[in-house]
C-alpha cells in the first residue's frame, strides 16, 4: 500500500506550496477513523527548495506548516538557500530550520508558547532554557552542567573553550567539581563526551600513604618541585590527585594505578629519618609559661590532664645544668628516684625549679628558670608538639581595669527642746528632762556635772540657754528653779570619689588592695596569776579600697570580668578613744560577672538610700496644749541620704605600643598634679617622659652635691640647684637623698613624693 504524500515545493518567486494529492482507495474512504488509530504517523508531508529567499518568508512559512509562534528580532536579517530531496514531516521541517538558522547565525529560543530568534551573540541575554534532564538535542541553545569525577575543572577551561562556538559561555562553578556550559545541544554533546574521556576511567582509585618520618605538606612541597605541578595535578595531564591529611600525617593519592605506583616510590625515597632532630628538642618560650605548657603537652600525650608527673629540681639527667637534692639528703638526685621536691627537707636550694614527665615513649621536662622545654619524642609527635607549642606561646593581651566608687551623702538634723527643774534639797528635785542620750545637754547630766563638779561628759550640741533662780526661807532651806532651752541644726555633706585601676594579663587574676592593715581583738584571756597581762589574740584586716578582678577577652573585643569591689573604713564615731575590739568597719563591696566592650563604661551596681527619723518627747497633757505646750516638748528631725555607684571601664591593650601609650598618660596625669601642688619647685620636679624615671642613677650625683649630702638639710640656698652643676644631670625623685634639696625651714606636712 503507497503512503498518501502531499508533496510541496517552495522557491524564492512562489512561497506558497503547491499541494497534489493523490487518489485514495475506497477502503480508505470508508474508514477514516481506523485509518487515523492505526497509521498515525501518515500525514502531510513537504519536499522544500528555496534560493536566495528572505528569511523572514522562510519563518512564516515555517510557522504556517508547524503551527507553532515566532518572534524575529529586528536584527535577523539575510537570505537563505534551502535544497531538500525527500519530504519532510512537521518536526523533520523543524529540525531543518534550526539547522538553517544555526548556518545564518541565529539561535531559536523556546519562551513559554513563543520561539525568539535572535542573533547567535545575544543569545545569553535572552533567557537560554536549562537542560537539566540532558535530553535537548539538534541545534538548540540550552544550558547544561556537565560533573567531573577526578579531574579539577579549572584545568580543563582553558582547552576547552577554544572548542565552544563564539557565543558560547563555559566556567567552572567555584566550590563545585562541575563544568557549566551554555552552547547549541548538539556542541554540548560533543563536549561532554570529550569530558568524559579526559576525567579518567574507572581505573582511577585512590591510596593512602601514612608517612612516619617526615611532614606530609613537606612530602607534597617536595613532589610539587619535583614535577613541576601543583597537588592536584598529574605532571602528564590532570589524572591525579595529591590531598594531605595534616591531621593524621597521611598523604592521599588518586589516579590511575601507573601514576599512584610513581607516587609512591617517590614517598618511599623521600619519607626517611633526619639525623639531624635526634628526637630531642628544646624550646625556648617567648610569652607563655613552661610549666602551664607543660601541662598542655602532658594533656595531649596522654589525654587527659593527670599524668606521673613529679616535681624536682632538675631532672635525672641533669638538662640546662641544675642539679638537686633528694629529701633528707645531701647526694644528688638519680633519674629513678621518686617523691623528690623542688626544695630539700635537709636545707639544700636547687638552683632550678623543673617539672618531669614521661610516659608511651615521650619525655617533657619544663625548666621554669630558663622558661623553657625540653621534648624528647618521636618525629611525629615532635612535630605536633612543635605546632602546638607554636601556636599557644603568643603575646596575651591585657586589660586596663578602671574602676570608680562614687558616693553621695548628706544629713540634715533638726532639734528643739525645754527641759525644767525645781524643788529644794529636803523636800526632794522635780525634772522635766528630754535630753538625747550621750549627748550631754541632759539637764540631770548638767546638775549632777556641778554637783560634783566634774564637767567631762558635757558636750552641750547647737545653741544652749539655761534660766534660773533660788530662794532662802527662815529655816534655812534653799529653794530653786530653773529651765534649759536647746536648739539644735545640724547638715553634713558627703561626696567620695574613689578611682582605682589595674593591669592583668588575659585570663589571670589581679589584685589591688589600698588602705590599712588594721589590728582587731578576736579574744581574750585572763590570767589567774598575779601581775600577768591578759592574752589577747589580733586578726588584722585590710581596710580601704580592694579591687579584684580576672578578665577574659573574646571575639569582637568583648570582655568578660569576674570582679570584686570593695570600699571600707573604720566608722568615725569608733575611731576616737575605742579599742581594738571596740572597732565598727564600714563596708560596701560588690561580687559579680559582667560582660563589657573594649572601652565600654558599664555600672557595676549601686544603692540609693533615704531615711527619716522623727522623734517627740512630751510631758502627757501639757505638751499638747495649744500655746504653752512647746515648753513641755522636745522635738528632733533626722533626714539622712545616700547613694552609691560603682562603675567599671575595661580597655584592652594587644601590643607594647598600646602598654607604652598609657602608661605615659597616666604618669603625666601624676607629673601635672605635683605641678599644681608644688608651684614654687620645693620638691624635684618628675622628668616629661616616664622612661626618664629610671635614667638618672646615683652614680649621676656630682660630688659637690655628694658633699651637701654629708652636712645637714637645712640650708640657707637649696640645695637642689647643686646637681645642676652637670649639664647632663637630670634630678629624679627616685634618688632617696633628694630630701637635702628641700629649705632650711620646710613645714612638717609637706613630705616628697
Amino acid at each position: 500500500m503507497n503512503k498518501p504524500t502531499i508533496p510541496t515545493v517552495m522557491d524564492s518567486h512562489d512561497m506558497k506550496p503547491k499541494q497534489h494529492l493523490t487518489h485514495r482507495p475506497l477502503f480508505w474512504l470508508a474508514v477514516p477513523l481506523l485509518t487515523s488509530l492505526a497509521f498515525p504517523a501518515f500525514g502531510q508531508t513537504w519536499k522544500i527548495n528555496l534560493l536566495n529567499a528572505d528569511i523572514n518568508a522562510f519563518v512564516s512559512e515555517v510557522a504556517d506548516i508547524t503551527g507553532k509562534n515566532f518572534a524575529v528580532d529586528p536584527r535577523v536579517k539575510g537570505n537563505v538557500t534551502v535544497i531538500s530531496n525527500k519530504e519532510l514531516n512537521k518536526q523533520q521541517v523543524y529540525e531543518l530550520f534550526e539547522g538553517v538558522l544555526n548556518v545564518n547565525g541565529v539561535v531559536a529560543i523556546p519562551s513559554g508558547n513563543t520561539i525568539k530568534l535572535v542573533p547567535d551573540v545575544n543569545a545569553k541575554q535572552s533567557g537560554v532554557p536549562f537542560d537539566f534532564r540532558n535530553r535537548a538535542r539538534g541545534d538548540g541553545v540550552v544550558t547544561r552542567v556537565i560533573w567531573l569525577d577526578n579531574t579539577n575543572p579549572n584545568d580543563l577551561v582553558p582547552a576547552l573553550r577554544p572548542l565552544l562556538s563564539q557565543f558560547a559561555h563555559l566556567a567552572a562553578v567555584p566550590g563545585t567539581n562541575a563544568l557549566i556550559v551554555s552552547d547549541r545541544a548538539q556542541s554540548i554533546d560533543q563536549l561532554a563526551e570529550l569530558v568524559r574521556s579526559l576525567d579518567g576511567g574507572a581505573d582511577d582509585q585512590m591510596d593512602i600513604i601514612q608517612l612516619k618520618e617526615t611532614s606530609v605538606d613537606d612530602i607534597v612541597g617536595q613532589i610539587e618541585a619535583l614535577t613541576s605541578t601543583s597537588p592536584s595535578k598529574d605532571p602528564r595531564g590532570s589524572r591525579l590527585r595529591l590531598i594531605a591529611d595534616s591531621k593524621n600525617n597521611r598523604l592521599l593519592v588518586k589516579g590511575n594505578e601507573k601514576a599512584r605506583n610513581r607516587i609512591k616510590n617517590m614517598v618511599a625515597q623521600l619519607d626517611v629519618a633526619s639525623d639531624r632532630l635526634g628526637g630531642l628538642r628544646v624550646f625556648r618560650l617567648k610569652n607563655a609559661s613552661a610549666k602551664s605548657m607543660a601541662d598542655i603537652l602532658q594533656g595531649i600525650v596522654t589525654g587527659s590532664s593527670n599524668g606521673s608527673r613529679s616535681s624536682s629540681g632538675s631532672s635525672g639527667s641533669n638538662y640546662s645544668g641544675s642539679s638537686t637534692s633528694s629529701l633528707g639528703s645531701g647526694t644528688s638526685a638519680s633519674g629513678s628516684t621518686t617523691g623528690s621536691t623542688g626544695t630539700s627537707s635537709s636545707g639544700s636550694n636547687s638552683t632550678a625549679q623543673s617539672s618531669v614527665f614521661s610516659a608511651n615513649g615521650i619525655s617533657i621536662i619544663a625548666n621554669e628558670e630558663l622558661n623553657s622545654i625540653v621534648v624528647k619524642a618521636d618525629p611525629s609527635m615532635m612535630r605536633e608538639i612543635a605546632s602546638t607549642i607554636e601556636q599557644l606561646d603568643v603575646r596575651r593581651a591585657q586589660v586596663l581595669i578602671q574602676a570608680a566608687i562614687v558616693e553621695v551623702s548628706g544629713t540634715n538634723a533638726q532639734q528643739l527642746g525645754v527641759q525644767w527643774a525645781l524643788g529644794n534639797a529636803s523636800t526632794g528635785v522635780g525634772l522635766v528632762n528630754f535630753g538625747t542620750a550621750g549627748t550631754g545637754t541632759s539637764l540631770a547630766n548638767i546638775a549632777t556635772a556641778i554637783a560634783s563638779k566634774t564637767y567631762t561628759g558635757i558636750n552641750p550640741a547647737g545653741a544652749l540657754i539655761g534660766l534660773g533662780t533660788s530662794k532662802t526661807n527662815s529655816k534655812g532651806e534653799t529653794s530653786f528653779y530653773g529651765a534649759v532651752l536647746n536648739a539644735l541644726n545640724s547638715t553634713t555633706s558627703n561626696n567620695l570619689i574613689s578611682v582605682p585601676s589595674v593591669m592583668a594579663l588575659d585570663n589571670v587574676k589581679a589584685e589591688m588592695v589600698v588602705g590599712q592593715n588594721v589590728p582587731f581583738i578576736t579574744g581574750t584571756q585572763a590570767s589567774t596569776t598575779a601581775g600577768v597581762a591578759p592574752f589577747n589574740s589580733i586578726e588584722r584586716k585590710d581596710v580601704g579600697t580592694t579591687l579584684k578582678v580576672t578578665p577574659h577577652i573574646g571575639e569582637g573585643g568583648t570582655i568578660r570580668l569576674d570582679v570584686e569591689q570593695e570600699v571600707s573604713s573604720i566608722a568615725a564615731a569608733s575611731s576616737i578613744g575605742a579599742t581594738t575590739s571596740d572597732l565598727v568597719t564600714n563596708k560596701r563591696s560588690v561580687k559579680t560577672t559582667v560582660l563589657a566592650d573594649d572601652g565600654q563604661t558599664i555600672v557595676l551596681g549601686g544603692m540609693m538610700q533615704d531615711d527619716n527619723t522623727q522623734q517627740m518627747d512630751m510631758v502627757p497633757g501639757l505638751g499638747r496644749l495649744p500655746l504653752i505646750g512647746g515648753l513641755f516638748r522636745s522635738k528632733a528631725n533626722s533626714t539622712t541620704k545616700n547613694n552609691l555607684l560603682i562603675f567599671l571601664q575595661p580597655t584592652i591593650l594587644r601590643d607594647g605600643s598600646n602598654v607604652e601609650a598609657i602608661s605615659q598618660d597616666r604618669y603625666e596625669r601624676t607629673r601635672i598634679l605635683q605641678l599644681q601642688l608644688d608651684p614654687k619647685g620645693q620638691f624635684t620636679r618628675l622628668p616629661a617622659n616616664v622612661n626618664d624615671i629610671y635614667a638618672s642613677a646615683v652614680t649621676n650625683i656630682t660630688p659637690s652635691f655628694r658633699a651637701a649630702l654629708n652636712n645637714n638639710l637645712g640650708r640657707d640656698k637649696p640645695a637642689a640647684v647643686v646637681p645642676n652643676e652637670s649639664q647632663n644631670t637630670k634630678p629624679s625623685s627616685t634618688v632617696p637623698v633628694t630630701p637635702a634639696a628641700l629649705p632650711e625651714k620646710t613645714p612638717p606636712t609637706q613630705t616628697q613624693p
